[in-house]
């Protein structure tokens, strides 16, 4: 590259100018050579040149010794490739400012170093560490939402994310129409990563968060009479397992991964201890306890029957065709449960989650069980999360009570008269 007269000019300056104590201590260098005569470039007051070619490099670094380390930085702060004399010269006296002022961090100037920040690299590392502490699919979830805030915020320097990019990211997730629901807990997972990085000194401090409302979650379930509706259209084979879940309210995947070793005959007790998650069983449930129901009549006579004629040590199998018998999954089960709610004339139903667990709560509610039995039965660790059936409870008397009052009590009367009351 052929000097020119605005480069020349700059080298002027910088020359004139001169250099304080820490830059003469920061140095600037190259490693190219004259593509013309292939000599080294001379450093020279204007800078680097050939003096035989009047070229100059188009590539340079800064060298500088800090605390017995000997370090080479490539590129300025924020990645851009030391490509011109300006440039570097920018870089060397930041740099030099930095050192003087006592806050240089090589960490943030060395690419090799710099790459220990990154948002991808740190959130590899992350989650690395939290995949042996999750079920797969509470793992799942979180890679997701996380890897979702990545690409939204970009690959920064975790040391360089601030509130403004926390809500970047936040809008952005309201722009493609997400629910509240999942902007919280996209918001939640990504304030857990950046505690962690705080906690292993990677940032100072995790940036504010701001608050998300979420509305109350609508519960949908099904009254006994249209569960027996659905339970004569659930084809014979598959019988079993929907008379277990609709009688215990247990979740989908704990069914489906009950197996023979958690069935006690003597002591009529069911041990519910695996679930599945992201098609792999693991020995946790949800809440992290294991739960004991009783052993009921019909359902210790089906058990029976199922052990005598059982293939496999799930409990409840069923054999497609041309292959071997096994478990049921997850698809396939909502399948059966779809089909059956078409068959009964079920239009709109609730999930087969909800037809179980929701529908569960609110029959042994409406049927004046405590919540502490329906969170025991349920297996609830909190009796608040057992509570939210009792306020849809509560919710479904309201148009009966609004009717009530309407017949009794002159609305407007009794508002005049308090205004007259509070006024005197």
């Amino acid at each position: 590259m052929r000097l020119d007269k605005e480069a020349l000019r700059l080298l002027l300056q910088a020359v004139e100018g001169g250099e304080g104590r820490e830059e003469r201590r920061v140095k600037i260098k190259t490693k190219e050579r004259c593509p013309k005569c292939k000599n080294k470039f001379s450093e020279t007051p204007l800078g680097f040149l050939c003096l035989k070619c009047k070229t100059i490099p188009r590539r340079f670094y800064i060298y500088l010794s800090w605390k017995g380390r000997k370090i080479k930085i490539y590129s300025f702060r924020d990645g851009q490739p030391l490509s011109s004399w300006e440039l570097a010269r920018r870089a060397q006296e930041l740099i030099a400012h930095e050192i003087e002022s006592g806050i240089f961090d090589p960490s943030k100037w060395v690419k090799a170093d710099l790459k220990e920040y990154l948002f991808s690299v740190r959130l590899r590392d992350y989650l690395e560490r939290k995949r042996a502490d999750l079920k797969p699919s509470a793992w799942k979830a979180k890679r997701l939402q996380l890897e979702r805030a990545l690409r939204i915020i970009g690959d920064l320097d975790v040391r360089e994310i601030r509130a403004s990019h926390i809500e970047k990211f936040r809008q952005e997730l309201i722009s493609q129409g997400v629910s509240p629901k999942t902007v919280k807990n996209a918001l939640t997972e990504l304030h857990a990563f950046l505690n962690d990085l705080a906690r292993l000194e990677y940032i100072e401090k995790a940036p504010r968060f701001p608050s998300v409302k979420v509305p109350e979650p609508v519960i949908r379930y099904l009254d006994p009479e249209a569960l027996r509706l659905i339970l004569e259209n659930i084809p014979e084979a598959h019988h079993d397992i929907f008379v277990f879940m609709f009688t215990y309210g247990t979740r989908p995947g704990e069914a489906r991964a009950l197996m023979w070793d958690c069935v006690d005959f003597r002591e009529e007790t069911i041990l519910i201890r695996r679930t599945f998650s992201d098609y792999k069983v693991v020995d946790i449930p949800k809440e992290g306890d294991w739960k004991t129901l009783p052993m009921v009549e019909p359902i210790k006579e089906m058990l029976l029957r199922r052990y005598r004629e059982k293939h496999t040590f799930f409990v409840f199998e069923h054999k497609p065709r041309f292959n071997p018998w096994r478990h049921y999954g997850d698809i396939f089960l909502r399948q059966i449960y779809l089909e059956a709610c078409q068959k009964a004339g079920i239009e709109n139903p609730p999930t087969l989650y909800q037809a179980v667990r929701h529908s569960f709560a609110m029959d042994m509610l409406n049927s004046g069980y405590s919540y502490e039995a329906v969170a025991r039965a349920l297996g609830h660790k909190h009796l608040t999360t057992t509570k939210r059936y009792g306020k849809l409870k509560t919710e479904a008397v309201r148009p009966m009570i609004d009717d009530r009052v309407a017949k009794i009590i002159d609305l407007s009367s009794y508002r005049e008269k308090r205004r007259q009351t509070d006024s005197e």
